[in-house]
């Protein structure tokens, strides 16, 4: 599958979370949506990576995002890691999934994966087939940049603060 919108998409996330430093200190809130976001994205990747395996091997695939989004979960990662090793941890796992998009031929996009999104919340916001291939766009061309842009968001008013 082509893989160029999404590692651009991931560049830029990386860029934003290690413009986050301890050298400018942030607001609370602001390190509590930092760190949020770095846990969410690291969690969401494991799990496409799990998704794209079974694309890959043709098995029946889904998407359940109520543990990336579990407090629990995320508190988990909080808890055992530093920024510098979130960021770390989402470079890693991107990298991993990319590297399995890579694999799988692109008219596998069309496959049809069972997706049940949850809000932060776990309120069920979505139950329905999705393409895989529209999967991996929305992940490129809005999920990410829309983490990054909050993530610039808070390195900049950590700057400006």
């Amino acid at each position: 599958m082509e893989t160029k919108e999404l590692s651009r998409a991931y560049k830029e996330l990386l860029a934003a979370a290690e413009s986050i430093t301890d050298d400018r200190p942030l607001a609370e809130f602001d390190r509590a949506e930092v760190d949020w976001v770095l846990a969410h994205i690291a969690l969401s990747d494991r799990a496409l990576a799990g998704t794209a395996r079974d694309v890959l091997a043709g098995r029946a695939a889904r998407i359940d995002n109520a543990q990336v989004m579990s407090r629990a979960a995320i508190a988990a990662v909080l808890c055992s890691t530093t920024h510098l090793e979130r960021v770390d941890m989402v470079r890693r796992n991107a990298k991993e999934l990319v590297d399995l998009l890579e694999q799988i031929p692109q008219e596998a996009a069309g496959t049809a994966v069972r997706a049940q999104l949850v809000d932060r919340e776990g309120m069920l916001v979505f139950d329905d087939d999705l393409k895989w291939g529209d999967v991996i766009r929305m992940r490129a061309m809005e999920h990410i940049p829309g983490h990054a842009a909050t993530l610039l968001a808070r390195a900049h008013f950590a700057i400006e603060g």
